[in-house]
Order: C-alpha cells, then sequence, then structure tokens
C-alpha cells in the first residue's frame, strides 16, 4: 500500500516533516541555550533525536489510523523510531569522529518512551534489552512497509541531513543486534552520570513534543531586578528597627548578601542558610537568588529560573504571599511568566495578564513544566521529578539545569535518603549547572563542612543573640486523663498567655480540645483547633484567625503540622516528647519574635489508656531514643544552651546511627538504570491506607460539587475531556478534601470515584471544630 507523499502526517492536520523539524529545532535551542558540559554536542544529538522520534509515523498504517482512528499495533511507532534514532546519532558520531557509545542508546531510549514511562534497561522481565530481543512482528511489517511506500519526499527530508532511509532499512537487523548488544553493558558501566544524562535527553524530547502538538507557546523570558528585596525591606520592613530580632535578620541579610563577592561559581554550587526561626530566611534566601542569578547572568551569559521548594503545602501560601508582596511593591505584574504554584491543589491558570489566562490544557504544559521565573513548588514535586521514571513529572528536568532551587526547611527530609540527596544533588550541580541552597533553623547533616558553602559562617552567634525561650523537660510518662485535667488548672492560672499545645496524634489532640472546651469558661479565651482532620479551607482560616490580633488570649489545640514555618507566635507550648528536630522547629512558635517575656516549652511525655505513648505512633524508635538520651539530664535549659549542645550532636549521631540502605538500594537502580526502582523512594510515607473524603461544608463546597457531578455525570465528555474539566476547578475541589484512615471511613457513602459527606450528614461525620468523625465515634446511620 502506497500514499501521496505530500499527505503524510504526524498529528490531524500536522505534516509530518514540519512537526519533526520543529520539536529537532526547538530540542536543539534548548541545550544551546542550556549552559553544560557538552552543549554543542548535546544539542546536535538532541535535534537528531527530534528529527527521528516520529521517523514511523510514515508507515501506511500509522497513517491509516490517523483516518480511521482504528488503532492496531502496526500503527505503533514509537520502536521503529527509536531503532532509526539510535542509527542517526550513531551515523552521526561517525562522521564527525566522535566516540561516545551512550549517545545512540540515549536517543534509543529516549525515543522508545516518549509516549510512557522510561523503563528498566536490562535485568528485568519488561526491560528494554528484553524488549529488543524479542522484537515484535509488527516491527518488521512496518519495515517491510517502508520499503515499498512512496516516501520519496519524506526520504528528500532526511538526506538534506545526511541520513538515509534506504541504507536504515538495509541494516536495521544487524542494528537491533547491536543494540542489544550495547544495551547490556551500558548498565553494566555502574555510573549515575547516565541516569542524568538521560533523563535530561529524555525531558527535553518529551516536552518538544508535548508543545508542538499542542501548538502551545513559550512566552519570552522576563527579567526581574536583583534588588528588588533591598527595597521591598527599606519601604516595607524597617518600622521598628529597635528590636533584637529586626536587628538580627538585618545583620544576617547583610551577611547572606554579601557573600556574593565571595562565590566561585564553577565550585560553589550548593549553599546553606542556617539561622533561627524567624530571622527572616525567606527574603534572605530569596534576595540571595536574585543575586547570584545576576551574578551568572553577567558571568556565563545565562539566567537561571529559581525554585522555591518547601516541605508543605500548609506553608507554602504563606511564603508564596510574602515572594509577590516583593514583586509588586517593585511595580512587577504578577503573571505567571514571572512567578507560578505548581502543587497538587494549585490552580491550573496560567495568566498572561492579569485579567487574561491561557486554556487549560496549555496552562498545564506551563505550569507543570516549571517555565517561570519563579516556581513555588513543594519538595514532593521536586525529589519526585529527580528520582522517576515518569513522563509526567520528568518533563520539567531541563528547567531544573541552570536553575536556583531553594530548599526551606530541609531537616524534613527522612535521614534514611540524606546519602541520596547528597550524592544526586552534587551530581546534578554539577553536571547541569544548577545552584543549591539548603535551608533550616536546624540544619541536618546531610553534607560534610567541605562539601557545602554556609552563607552565614557563624551561626552560633546568631543563636546566642536569641534566648527566646526556655525548655522544661517532663520526661516521666503522663496518662492523657491525668493530662487533661492538669492543663485545665494550667490554663486558668495562667489567663493572660497565649498558649498552644501540640500533640502527636489527631485523636489525642480532638480529645484534649474537647476537654478544654468543656472545661473552659473564660470570655476572654479564644480557642482554635489545627490537624489535617479538618479541610484545607478550614485550615487556612484558622491560621488566619490566630495570626489576626485580639485582646483576647489564644489556647491552640494542634498536631506537628504546625512546626515548619507558620508564622503563629504563643507565650507557652505544651509539646508532647517527640525528636529534636521536631521539638526545636516546635519552639520557634514560641516568643518568635523576642517582644514578649521569655517564652516557655514544655516537654511532656503522653501515653494512652493503654500506657502506649502517642510519639511511638509517629516517629522513628531510634530517633525518639537518641532525642531521650541527649535530653534526660535536663529539667529546664535555655534555648542558647540547647541550641549550642545538642543539634549537631543530634544530627552527626542520628546519621551514624541510621541505616544508609535504601539511599543506596536506590543510588545502586540509578547506576544501572533499573528506572522502575524510583518507586522506592517515597518522601511522604504513611504507615496506615488512606481515603480521599470531599467535605460539603459551606455553600461554596455545595457549588463545587455540583459542578463536579456534572463532570463526571455529563455522558457526552470522554475521560480525557472529564479530566481536563476537573482541572478546572480541582484547586477549590481539594479545599475540601481530608485524607483518612480507611479503617475510619465507617459509613461515608461513594459517589462518582470519591467518597463524600453531604451537608444534610455533617452533624453526624463532620465536627465543626475537630473535623471528620471516624466510624467509632459517628451517630448510628439512620434511614
Amino acid at each position: 500500500m502506497s500514499s501521496c507523499t505530500n499527505q503524510i502526517y504526524s498529528h490531524p492536520n500536522k505534516k509530518l516533516e514540519s512537526h519533526l523539524l520543529n520539536v529537532a529545532n526547538n530540542s536543539k535551542k534548548i541545550f544551546k541555550n542550556l549552559c553544560i558540559e557538552n552543549n554543542e554536542l548535546y544539542a546536535e544529538i538532541s535535534f537528531l533525536i527530534g528529527l527521528c522520534h516520529d521517523f514511523a509515523k510514515s508507515t501506511t498504517y500509522f497513517q491509516k489510523y490517523l483516518k480511521d482512528h482504528k488503532k492496531t499495533e502496526k500503527a505503533y511507532h514509537s520502536f521503529l523510531s527509536a531503532i532509526f534514532g539510535y542509527y542517526v546519532t550513531q551515523k552521526y558520531l561517525e562522521d564527525n569522529h566522535i566516540k561516545n557509545d551512550n549517545l545512540p542508546l540515549i536517543s534509543y531510549l529516549s525515543i522508545i518512551n516518549h509516549h510512557g514511562n522510561l523503563k528498566d534497561v536490562y535485568n528485568t522481565p519488561k526491560s528494554e534489552w528484553n524488549k529488543i530481543k524479542n522484537i515484535p512482528s509488527y516491527v518488521e511489517l512496518q519495515v517491510e512497509d517502508l520499503k515499498v511506500a512512496d516516501i520519496k519526499e519524506l526520504k528528500e527530508f532526511y538526506q538534506k541531513y545526511n541520513i538515509s532511509i534506504d541504507n536504515f532499512l538495509k541494516n536495521y537487523e544487524d542494528l537491533t543486534l547491536e543494540i542489544r548488544k550495547k544495551l547490556k553493558k551500558f548498565t553494566r558501566q555502574k555510573n549515575i552520570e547516565n541516569y542524568i544524562t538521560l533523563i535530561l535527553f529524555f525531558s527535553v524530547l518529551i516536552d518538544t513534543d508535548k508543545f508542538d502538538a499542542s501548538e502551545t507557546k513559550l512566552f519570552s523570558r522576563q527579567k526581574i531586578e536583583s534588588n528588588i528585596v533591598d527595597k521591598y525591606k527599606k519601604e516595607k520592613l524597617n518600622q521598628n528597627q529597635s528590636t533584637q530580632i529586626n536587628q538580627l535578620r538585618d545583620e544576617s541579610y547583610t551577611q547572606i548578601i554579601k557573600t556574593i563577592e565571595n562565590i566561585d561559581l564553577d565550585h560553589d554550587k550548593i549553599f546553606s542558610i542556617t539561622l533561627p526561626t524567624g530571622s527572616g530566611k525567606t527574603l534572605s534566601a530569596f534576595s540571595f537568588s536574585l543575586k547570584l542569578r545576576e551574578k551568572i547572568e553577567k558571568q556565563y551569559n545565562f539566567t537561571p529560573k529559581i525554585v522555591y521548594s518547601l516541605p508543605f503545602l500548609s506553608i507554602i501560601d504563606q511564603n508564596e504571599k510574602v515572594i509577590k508582596d516583593v514583586l509588586t511593591n517593585a511595580n512587577y505584574q504578577l503573571t505567571s511568566d514571572i512567578i507560578t504554584k505548581h502543587t497538587s491543589t494549585a490552580d491550573i491558570n496560567y495568566r498572561t495578564t492579569k485579567d487574561e489566562e491561557l486554556e487549560i490544557n496549555k496552562s498545564e504544559l506551563l505550569i507543570e513544566g516549571w517555565n517561570s521565573e519563579i516556581t513555588i513548588t513543594t519538595f514532593y514535586q521536586l525529589f519526585h521529578t529527580i528520582f522517576s521514571n515518569k513522563n509526567k513529572t520528568l518533563r520539567k528536568i531541563h528547567n531544573i539545569a541552570n536553575s536556583i532551587i531553594i530548599l526551606d526547611e530541609i531537616q524534613t527530609i527522612p535521614i534514611k535518603y540524606w546519602t541520596l540527596i547528597n550524592k544526586t544533588i552534587k551530581k546534578i550541580s554539577e553536571k547541569y549547572n544548577t545552584y543549591f541552597i539548603f535551608m533550616s533553623a536546624t540544619q541536618p547533616a546531610i553534607y560534610e563542612e567541605n562539601e557545602i558553602k554556609p552563607l552565614i559562617k557563624d551561626e552560633t552567634k546568631y543563636f546566642n543573640q536569641l534566648d527566646r525561650i526556655n525548655y522544661n523537660f517532663q520526661l516521666a510518662p503522663t496518662n492523657i486523663n491525668m493530662f487533661k485535667d492538669e492543663i485545665i488548672k494550667i490554663l486558668e492560672k495562667q489567663e493572660n498567655k497565649d498558649i498552644m499545645l501540640v500533640l502527636n496524634t489527631i485523636g489525642s489532640s480532638q480529645e484534649i480540645y474537647k476537654h478544654i472546651q468543656e472545661n473552659i469558661e473564660d470570655t476572654n479565651t479564644n480557642l482554635y483547633y489545627l490537624s489535617t482532620n479538618i479541610t484545607p479551607k478550614q485550615r487556612q482560616q484558622t491560621i488566619e484567625k490566630i495570626k489576626k490580633p485580639t485582646n483576647k488570649r489564644k489556647i491552640i489545640i494542634t498536631t506537628q503540622l504546625i512546626e515548619a514555618g507558620v508564622d503563629i507566635n504563643v507565650d507557652i507550648i505544651y509539646r508532647d516528647f517527640t525528636t529534636i528536630d521536631s521539638i526545636i522547629q516546635t519552639a520557634g512558635r514560641c516568643n518568635r519574635n523576642n517582644t514578649k517575656t521569655k517564652g516557655e516549652v514544655n516537654i511532656i511525655k503522653l501515653e494512652n489508656e493503654n500506657q502506649k505513648q502517642y510519639n511511638t505512633y509517629i516517629y522513628d524508635s531510634t530517633l525518639l531514643h537518641l532525642t531521650e538520651k541527649l535530653t534526660q539530664q535536663y529539667t529546664q535549659i535555655s534555648e542558647k544552651q540547647f541550641n549550642q549542645k545538642t543539634i549537631k550532636q543530634y544530627y552527626n549521631q542520628a546519621k551514624n546511627m541510621k541505616s544508609t540502605d535504601e539511599s543506596e538500594n536506590i543510588i545502586q537502580s540509578l547506576e544501572k538504570l533499573e528506572l522502575t526502582q524510583t518507586k522506592n523512594f517515597n518522601l511522604i510515607e504513611e504507615n496506615i491506607q488512606k481515603i480521599d473524603i470531599f467535605i460539603e461544608q459551606d455553600e461554596e463546597a455545595t457549588e463545587i460539587w455540583k459542578k463536579y457531578q456534572q463532570i463526571q455525570q455529563n455522558n457526552e465528555l470522554k475521560n480525557y475531556d472529564k479530566k481536563r474539566e476537573y482541572k478546572k476547578i480541582q484547586n477549590q475541589f481539594k479545599n475540601y478534601i481530608i485524607s483518612v484512615d480507611s479503617k475510619k471511613i465507617g459509613t461515608t457513602p461513594e459517589e462518582n470515584g470519591i467518597f463524600y459527606v453531604p451537608k444534610e450528614d455533617l452533624e453526624r461525620k463532620y465536627d465543626k471544630q475537630t473535623g471528620f468523625i471516624p466510624q467509632e465515634d459517628e451517630d448510628a446511620f439512620i434511614i
């Protein structure tokens, strides 16, 4: 069967030659603009990958599929295109006398998976080696089809680049044997650099392919002045210069910014900012990044994007607001080419002007690809991109290259992944020319001192300047019922103090909240509850209420979600026993601005009726034992002394005590290109299976639930269309989603693929203050 050459298409209404050339040119442009080693060579190889990636769409089988939409195996195009890509890349290297056996294989692996996820290269049943060993029969049929097909113009198109389709088809069988042999050798190199290089090429191909197929245009890069934080501080923040905390903020800010002068951009790639909580790390890091960006631009002639990454959704909005305030103060429009937020709950709206936004599929491509000057995102999004085989996440890898990445509250990274983070970030900083800023009040020992450049060289001085609190340790276990009676007496005695209780489980937090609610009758008290058991919208509203000035005293009952970065300030904290890093992070909410009488952080050890301590449900036993060992000598100790004596001691001992097996196993998998094993990297571990539940708690929830139902029940929409329509409302929808232990959902009904508490059932299933009511506590279900 033959086809007219001028009717060979890659997509409906898009000529194959045009698509191939667009992807090739755009891929080449990305690599040419990247300041990395071998970028000229990589640009040429990326051009060839783009030129070959859809080559097998030229078969009559695929062209028939475009017309009748009946897909058969014979219409699959990635396999034969990948073999063609291998051939073309290898021939280019031979013609130019370049010895590199890996690049043809990287071309092959990128193309064969460009419509899916990267697979293991060798040694597993579904590996690429097994695939090329047992080539599907449809590939042979495609080869025979192209030998007789009328593709004269396509042959002429490739001939412009010294590529012979006839020569490829003639040598097809020898090429498959060669690829199989070399894939095996590739994995035996056991070099993580191969992984780093493969995912970069894969990222560029799939990104340019999606952009061209969807006809989405990239916006031109925007300049952001490096001094905008300086202006913001001068115009907005210097009203209270005399306070000690503001002096500390200014002093540390000045020192961090001054460091720019002495940075060697070739060698200094990984930085740390270690400062007490409340000392202005967000503004300091943002300003440093802008000034580092300017220095890089002057020295290397490229402008890094900035990625601001945080561990929790609960603190992202807060930091986003600070950065947007700085930009607004400098008269920047907050369009999406300047700043976007990419999280699981963020709006997928790419705004080109204040009042205009792109359609949803184009917005999604731009936002999920990190194409803004500043992207605010989570650790989960960042690290599950770096350690991944997924098409959707790897698409943004090339925008991680040449960027500046701020890792705020880095202490939340589990110790078991420190070795993995250490080795991989070092390699990425070296190969991608990417700069990292590790930021924390409790800097973990991920790197040795000679591996990371501190932007605060005398951090002890700053910690010593602040002695805002005393720690009081009461480590004899206390039954929760005894503590409930005790806390009532304390609250009555401390009637003018803002007090926060931080508990280790939702159950214990609810129990104590209800007891206080029933037994405190003080009209001069506002009582607040925070945990993941209440909806994100309610959590945010509660945090805003807590932060709002009032003449009434505040009592806050919460779980550990309060620890990292939430800007709340109280006089006294009671913290159920936890690890040292969590103790210090929690303490950062007490006398935060050093403007009150010295705060008190009381560490207690609560147990339930069965004498089981609540901390054992949440925290690693090794770290709990280490914390007990390091704190058992104290009854009371000042913040200054505690920081001096325990932080480094804790992290150094923890590093030595914890196994590196999980890190080493993932590193070995990356080195051997067993790419599906990246699934073993799991930044958020859940010991229990959780289920999402939508809570119809107000009128807005009712409206968004109706929209969701309309989308799901619309039989005229295909699944793809339903997903697209859902994305338009997902941010509002997720404002009402909580995750609940699957064993505790009780009689909660399921509708349209999600569990759901309707407003008629709110009283029985959702407490207005403490959130979802688990199965054991819900009222009988009456029909």
